[in-house]
């Protein structure tokens, strides 16, 4: 188990392993993870403030209660992650270039997020605030978007989504074509 004072500060942790480990209640600030794995650990109300991860495997990790504020996930693997059960007030999250897969970030406010050139398969959005959202070249194939507010949400480049504009809020959002046509399949209709 890799020892660590309870409350870094400023810190950079390099090359390590956190996998399988418990974080709990820890609290993190201005803290840089590079390479570091946090597979299936444990960060029941662990606080990461101001933090940034690049090229972190956040695979089956538990964030019943897990702050996430000011953070950045920049080429990270992020598979099975229920961001739903993250303390929901002060969330704020990034990510750019992350493959991720099978997330859950329905019910939080996540507005101005920017999930800019990800793969974000399989994934699912209910009554998330994704307001001025960025999706440029975002792989969105199998994600879910359900009752979200899309305003003003830039999916321009982004590929394979499906949107329903009956059951989302997508003024002002902005989409290209050809992938546009993912507004329209839920209406049941053939495109030529």
């Amino acid at each position: 188990m890799l020892a660590l004072e309870q409350n870094p500060e400023g810190q950079t942790f390099k090359s390590k392993s956190f996998a399988k480990q418990s974080l709990e209640k820890r609290f993190f600030t201005s803290c840089f993870f590079h390479h570091c794995d946090f597979s299936e650990a444990v960060l029941r109300n662990t606080k990461f403030c101001l933090c940034t991860f690049s090229h972190c495997n956040f695979s089956l990790v538990k964030l019943e209660g897990c702050r996430l504020q000011d953070v950045q996930f920049l080429d990270c693997k992020i598979v099975g992650a229920e961001f739903v059960k993250c303390e929901k007030t002060f969330f704020l999250a990034n990510f750019k270039n992350c493959l991720m897969q099978y997330c859950n970030f329905s019910d939080l406010n996540m507005k101005n997020s920017s999930f800019y050139g990800s793969k974000l398969k399989d994934s699912h959005f209910t009554n998330t605030v994704l307001r001025n959202g960025d999706f440029r070249g975002v792989d969105l194939q199998g994600t879910i978007f359900h009752n979200c507010d899309l305003g003003s949400a830039d999916f321009s480049s982004s590929i394979q989504y499906t949107i329903d504009p009956t059951t989302n809020k997508i003024k002002k959002a902005k989409f290209s074509f050809p992938e546009a046509s993912g507004l329209l399949r839920s209406f049941d209709i053939t495109i030529m």
